[in-house]
């Protein structure tokens, strides 16, 4: 990892990975099409809420961690997320009306550089477009990366046998507590045309353990896994990324709304308040 810029943005896209503990149970062989359909039955529903912590142990990103929660909807159309990375500080995500709007709170590199009473910074596909040439479906793709469509997308890499741990309860509900394996060398496959860089950090992850809990709806509303954090992040970073997200309130409706126009800063504006101040 070089910088702390980079680390940032490796932290984010995990974003959107305490071995899980399962009540009783008993090494039951169970098919791998449970989780399956259990994932897609997840991914189906319009909309949950949604907590999830990653944290780094060895290697560069040792100390770093991330606390998120929020709601979104999972065609990834509307998000608003609150995201706390440790020792970076916190800060608020929305997704709507085809924007990202991030709020950045407390993380002083940033927030320090917006006008007063205009916390906001509003991001959209023309401004990206012509002030940086930036990708506008990539930062869309990296909001929903912080929501549980990331999360959900790893688990169509289950394979192997499944075993059945036990009954937990998670949410205050009854589910069932499964163990399986995540290849990802599946999910790369996804990348190879489009992201051929990303495809091949995929494929350097290998296959590595996952506990998945389904409730009485046949959702998935937990997953933890631990992943080779240098093999996604490239430069020999080394340590270990490990990922835990719940969900809940699987299909309720979600309302996401932008904030206040006085409360807001275009990326242009931004930008162009910016270069003022410098020269000023």
């Amino acid at each position: 990892m070089r910088g702390r810029g980079t680390l940032v943005g490796i932290v984010i896209a995990l974003a959107v990975t305490a071995a899980a503990c399962g009540g009783g149970g008993g090494n039951a062989a169970v098919s791998i099409k449970t989780l399956q359909a259990a994932v897609s039955n997840t991914q189906a529903a319009p909309s949950s809420h949604f907590t999830m912590d990653v944290s780094f142990e060895g290697g560069a990103a040792a100390g770093y961690s991330l606390h998120g929660e929020g709601v979104a909807s999972e065609d990834g159309k509307q998000l608003q997320a609150k995201v706390t990375m440790e020792p970076l500080g916190t800060f608020e995500e929305r997704l709507v009306d085809g924007s990202i709007y991030i709020n950045f709170g407390d993380v002083p590199a940033i927030a320090g550089k917006l006008p007063a009473g205009r916390p906001w910074l509003q991001l959209t596909l023309a401004d990206l477009q012509k002030q940086t040439g930036v990708n506008f479906q990539q930062l869309v793709d990296q909001a929903k990366s912080n929501g549980p469509s990331q999360g959900l997308s790893t688990l169509q890499g289950l394979s192997g046998d499944v075993q059945k741990v036990g009954d937990d309860t998670i949410g205050g509900r009854h589910a069932t507590h499964y163990r399986a394996s995540i290849d990802y060398a599946k999910i790369a496959d996804k990348f190879a045309g489009s992201s051929p860089d990303i495809a091949d950090r995929m494929r350097r992850i290998g296959t590595v353990p996952a506990d998945v809990w389904i409730d009485d709806d046949d959702h998935v509303v937990k997953m933890h896994y631990a992943i080779d954090a240098g093999a996604v992040g490239g430069g020999g970073q080394g340590g270990t990324a490990d990922f835990t997200m719940e969900m809940s309130d699987i299909g309720a409706p979600v309302t996401v709304e932008a904030p206040p126009a006085d409360q807001t800063i275009g990326f242009t504006d931004f930008l162009t308040s910016s270069a003022e101040a410098k020269l000023s």
